[in-house]
């Protein structure tokens, strides 16, 4: 009984919920800190046992040390920039064709317009994992194996169908009041899209551009699999770059993984507030 009771206080006290997550934000942000503090160490301290938890000596090694460094002496630079390729030419394909296509589906419905909108969820029921092998028979039916284009294509494909899905949400919410006022006052049905619609909705289609970014520059077996060449390889395939059959390079490893997710946080830090805002957006008719 009292073991009950003191339980019960525990769980209603205030900073029960705080301490929780706190110790859940701990656990899912150690890999993170563990990866930083990875970088700053040589090679052979990253070796030690039982490893430290911080490096007896700071060093920039894995960042500047000649050939060993990812920044002096390694393709990562090469490996960040076909990331940016591929994310950004993605983010915008997608958004600039879901909005398109939602806004047609929302706002012009026609006999099967629903069935359109169930068949571009089913799309996506289908494991991504399962697709590899005819992506890459029609890809090499094309020849856009070991291209940027091919592995393009396949992340266009995943995020399209969810692109158009949370955009719909966005465009039901809008008020059809403004696009019949944009009509009558002589504006074309896409010049009102593109003069009405978009500026009032740029939060939300900024919030669904940058979740675009984020999923395609996260991508690993598309690419993985697809590419072959050494300098087309994004970020997330090329950090195998220090993984060698002898020795793998634990710090310089740990440098290019800080180096492959700074730009998703800063991404995600500069834009969050219109992630928020744009999510939210969209609620009134969901």
């Amino acid at each position: 009984m009292v073991l009950r009771r003191w339980a019960a206080r525990i769980v209603d006290h205030k900073a029960t919920a705080y301490v929780l997550l706190c110790v859940i934000l701990a656990v899912l942000l150690f890999p993170i800190f563990w990866t930083f503090i990875t970088s700053f160490k040589s090679l052979e301290e990253t070796f030690h046992w039982p490893p430290t938890y911080f490096p007896h000596r700071f060093t920039f090694e894995a960042y500047f040390g000649g050939r060993r460094g990812i920044l002096t002496g390694s393709p990562v630079p090469i490996y960040l920039m076909n990331s940016l390729i591929i994310s950004l030419t993605t983010s915008f394909v997608v958004t600039a064709a879901g909005i398109l296509t939602a806004y047609g589906l929302v706002r012009y419905p026609f006999k099967g317009s629903k069935a359109a909108l169930v068949l571009f969820l089913l799309t996506r029921l289908i494991p991504p994992i399962a697709l590899l092998l005819p992506f890459y028979l029609i890809l090499r039916y094309l020849g856009l194996i070991n291209t940027r284009t091919g592995v393009i294509f396949y992340t266009i494909y995943l995020c399209y169908p969810l692109v158009v899905w949370m955009l719909k949400s966005f465009f039901e919410a809008f008020p059809g009041e403004l696009i019949d006022a944009a009509l009558v006052d002589g504006a074309s049905r896409l010049g009102a899209l593109l003069r009405v619609v978009i500026p009032t909705m740029a939060t939300g289609i900024s919030a669904v551009a940058i979740i675009a970014f984020l999923w395609t520059w996260n991508e690993f077996l598309a690419p993985f699999i697809f590419i072959n060449s050494d300098v087309l390889k994004p970020i997330t395939v090329g950090i195998y770059y220090f993984v060698g059959d002898e020795l793998t390079y634990w710090n310089t490893l740990a440098a290019a993984g800080v180096l492959a997710i700074i730009p998703g946080i800063i991404f995600f830090i500069v834009a969050q507030r219109w992630i928020v805002k744009g999510l939210t957006a969209g609620m009134g008719k969901m």
